[in-house]
């Protein structure tokens, strides 16, 4: 499953927003459809998606001990040495 956050407005949805793969790999939709913007399903293409660095930015699920974050690649391995650090 691979996973962006949209860091511009666009008329789909909310900065901040999360989007995921869907099931068939064609396209992405958000996590939660309290950053949707219009009533439905909506989706975007991969390629779009995965080819648009001004509006969408590659982020990694992290599964913490207390919650679930999205973090860009280096945030996201800085949090799971923190988190599971051993000692």
């Amino acid at each position: 499953m691979k996973y962006f956050k949209v860091i511009k407005e666009n008329f789909l949805w909310d900065v901040g927003c999360i989007l995921e793969t869907i099931s068939d790999g064609g396209g992405y939709r958000p996590i939660d459809d309290i950053y949707k913007k219009h009533e439905g399903n909506e989706y975007i293409t991969s390629h779009i998606v995965e080819n648009s660095p001004e509006y969408f930015q590659r982020v990694f699920k992290v599964d913490l001990l207390t919650r679930t974050v999205y973090k860009i690649k280096t945030e996201a391995q800085a949090l799971l040495q923190k988190e599971y650090k051993s000692e």
